[in-house]
């Protein structure tokens, strides 16, 4: 134990490269998901990228804009449904909350119409 200390405190860029490869290792294990999302997309981007310089080099950065501003046009869309999705339910929950005392009313009105 006491050369293993010895050593690393000779050499301390080893523990710094150790401590790097760690963290590194920690924020891949985090992070795979995001980073296979992230592959993903950009081949994705690379392939339609292509297929638009094979098909007419001469249009391709028009091609290009046209279908990223298809895709930010379609991520709005998908927003705004969210926003007015969420919206809608928030109301829908605070019209449901009123339901119960609304049944209770609407019982006691019909025993005090049966009582007559």
């Amino acid at each position: 134990m006491d050369t293993i200390i010895n050593y690393i405190s000779a050499h301390p860029s080893v523990i710094t490269v150790l401590v790097i490869f760690v963290v590194i290792i920690l924020l891949y294990f985090i992070f795979k998901q995001f980073i296979k999302l992230l592959l993903i997309v950009l081949f994705i981007l690379m392939a339609v990228g292509g297929y638009h310089y094979f098909k007419e080099p001469d249009k391709t950065a028009e091609r290009i804009k046209q279908s990223i501003d298809t895709f930010q046009a379609g991520t709005d869309e998908i927003t705004n449904k969210c926003k007015n999705f969420y919206r809608d339910t928030k109301e829908l929950f605070n019209e449901g909350k009123k339901v119960p005392g609304d049944i209770n009313r609407l019982l006691q009105d019909s025993n005090e119409k049966a009582g007559k």
